[in-house]
């Protein structure tokens, strides 16, 4: 009898989107040889998953969903087609998964962060409309005909009556979630700070040349800093400045990067002769009451 290991199904149900149990009969079924798993599992009615989980899906849906003003939850299902992405079988699929991920428990890989790739296995057991999330993609890529791809999903939940969570979306292919905090929970129904939570949300939507990396400095990877400046350091060296003077053009020059890749540090899409912070300080003073970003998490089609 040949012992059906953990990773034997993980590899199989990668294969085939089949849900786990049915990977570990169809493995029990084939003896191991996951080869004859995979026949097992068509037989069944998996053969168009299995054919074409290796097709390219690069169209598809992001599609948030808001229990209330501090649980939410934004996913990313990707899909071959635009065609496919206006079906509304798999806007249905779609919107279904991002209610359940903010309405039910998570893997707390999915909270306040993003989950991709190998994390996003660990979802594909919930329950879900009648079975679970892998049985329902793969049905619907046997259903629907293309392959069909669960890419990313974050969830936000705070029981701080002084969070807020605001959520935009930027046509079809840009979706924000933006977690502030406020000093009282009252300030929440204020028509300025309304308007500012909409204004930070279509801030991190739109914001070019870079996105936003962090909320502020303090947020930033210090790898990514370290290496920024010595790109800057290079550059200053091949104009043929002299070490002290590079250095001082690297101090000037990494402010600029902080403007792309820090949220409060960058042009306001409104006024772009100020910054995010300023407005927020203004919003502040008009309100009276603190306005802070937390954290903020896009996700966009194509990226």
């Amino acid at each position: 009898m040949v012992e059906i290991t953990a990773k034997m199904v993980m590899e199989l149900r990668k294969r085939t989107g089949a849900g786990m149990m049915d990977c570990k009969k169809a493995l029990t079924e084939a003896e191991g040889d996951a080869e004859q798993a995979v026949d097992v599992l068509r037989k069944k009615g998996l053969a168009k998953a299995a054919k074409k989980a290796g097709r390219a899906a690069n169209e598809g849906l992001i599609r948030l969903y808001k229990a209330d003003d501090r649980h939410g939850a934004m996913v990313l299902v990707n899909c071959e087609t635009d065609f496919v992405a206006r079906n509304e079988e798999f806007q249905g699929l779609v919107e279904g998964l991002a209610k359940l991920f903010a309405t039910t428990e998570v893997p707390p890989q999915c909270l306040g962060q993003v989950a991709s790739g190998e994390t996003l296995e660990h979802v594909k057991d919930m329950p879900f409309d009648g079975g679970t999330v892998g049985e329902a993609i793969t049905g619907a890529v046997a259903k629907i005909g293309e392959n069909i791809q669960f890419t990313q999903a974050v969830v936000e939940r705070s029981e701080d009556a002084g969070d807020f969570l605001q959520e935009y979306m930027h046509g079809n292919r840009v979706g924000v979630l933006v977690c502030l905090t406020t000093g009282k929970p009252e300030t929440h129904q204020n028509e300025r700070f309304i308007e500012i939570a909409k204004d930070l949300a279509m801030q991190v939507a739109a914001a070019m040349p870079r996105v936003p990396e962090a909320v502020d400095r303090d947020g930033l990877d210090q790898a990514v800093v370290e290496h920024e400046k010595q790109v800057l350091k290079s550059q200053a060296e091949e104009e043929g400045k002299p070490p002290e003077i590079a250095e001082k053009m690297v101090m000037g020059r990494i402010n600029k990067f902080f403007a792309e890749v820090c949220l409060v540090e960058q042009p306001y899409i409104r006024d772009d002769k100020q910054q995010v912070k300023a407005i927020i300080k203004a919003a502040e003073k008009e309100i009276g009451d603190t306005i802070k970003i937390a954290r903020f998490h896009r996700f966009q089609l194509g990226a």
